[in-house]
């Protein structure tokens, strides 16, 4: 086997045969694990889409500037307030709506367009968050957010918010609750990949969150979508570490191909590689076998 130095510099291998036979073994000993969580990482978000259900806006919580669809799909922000009802159940200063769909156990998954949109807030609350006046929005008062503040920039609303950047703003949002398990995780439709994941024990009935945020000087007023089927992907490329926060305990590691023998470079591009193992495939990984390719 390859000898470490003390500053993980990599020695020759000491055997032209024995000693390089193992560097291979042990070269496509990582690309089978490689393949694996390749395939855990899709298997996350697949398995989330096996749950979707159809999500539909609930008006008579609908802040008065917001404007929904008749189809109760859409949601954006007018210039006026309109002359509704002001019922317990309205925000009244969080420009925000919840989904009329309440959920008290089993996996739940929906899909939201936020395409056009430099900033929106989506994600679950619970039945009792407060609807009046400023609201602080945190696990602890019944919200499990994630929010796009402008550009790549996005927070997870943990205490404290956990800040991170995408390589590229997303068009579809994928929010997957699963009740029993404690755990809402969010994904980015376009490229597949897992975002971020907030774990708790949850009591009591949740709901669908959406706020769509004021205009941001007439470049936020496109609506938030809610999809009506699964969205198709619009690439297909394998989870990129490089797109997503590594908050909640995601692992990453690199692969630096000039720490290997020359030869190995032959068997596997390696450059670049990445290693990603997300924090939330658990459930995943029960029962997956290594897959053929």
């Amino acid at each position: 086997e390859c000898g470490w130095d003390g500053t993980g510099a990599s020695q020759a291998c000491r055997s032209p045969h024995s000693d390089l036979s193992n560097c291979f073994y042990s070269l496509e000993k990582l690309r089978r694990e490689l393949k694996l969580k390749r395939a855990a990482a899709n298997s996350g978000w697949r398995r989330a889409r096996l749950h979707f259900v159809t999500v539909t806006l609930d008006p008579d919580t609908a802040h008065p500037k917001l404007i929904l669809s008749e189809d109760r799909k859409c949601v954006k922000l007018g210039d006026t307030r309109q002359p509704v009802p002001d019922n317990p159940e309205r925000f009244d200063f969080v420009v925000s709506v919840l989904g009329s769909e309440y959920f008290i156990a089993g996996c739940h998954y929906w899909e939201v367009s936020v395409a056009d949109k430099t900033k929106w807030a989506l994600g679950v609350c619970s039945e009792s968050v407060s609807r009046k006046g400023k609201v602080t929005a945190s696990p602890a008062n019944g919200h499990w957010l994630l929010r796009q503040n402008h550009g790549n920039e996005y927070e997870a609303l943990t205490s404290p918010q956990t800040s991170f950047r995408l390589k590229e703003p997303m068009r579809c949002v994928g929010i997957f609750l699963d009740y029993e398990a404690g755990v809402i995780s969010f994904y980015n439709v376009t490229n597949q990949s897992h975002i971020f994941t907030f774990t708790h024990s949850f009591s009591g009935p949740l709901r669908p969150f959406f706020e769509p945020c004021l205009h941001d000087g007439g470049k936020n007023t496109a609506p938030l979508i809610i999809c009506s089927e699964l969205q198709k992907p619009e690439e297909s490329t394998v989870p990129n570490t490089e797109e997503k926060g590594q908050a909640n305990g995601d692992v990453a590691l690199q692969v630096d191909p000039f720490l290997l023998p020359a030869q190995a470079s032959e068997l596997i591009p390696l450059r670049d590689m990445i290693l990603s193992w997300s924090s939330d495939l658990g459930p995943a990984l029960q029962g997956l076998k290594v897959p053929s390719f």
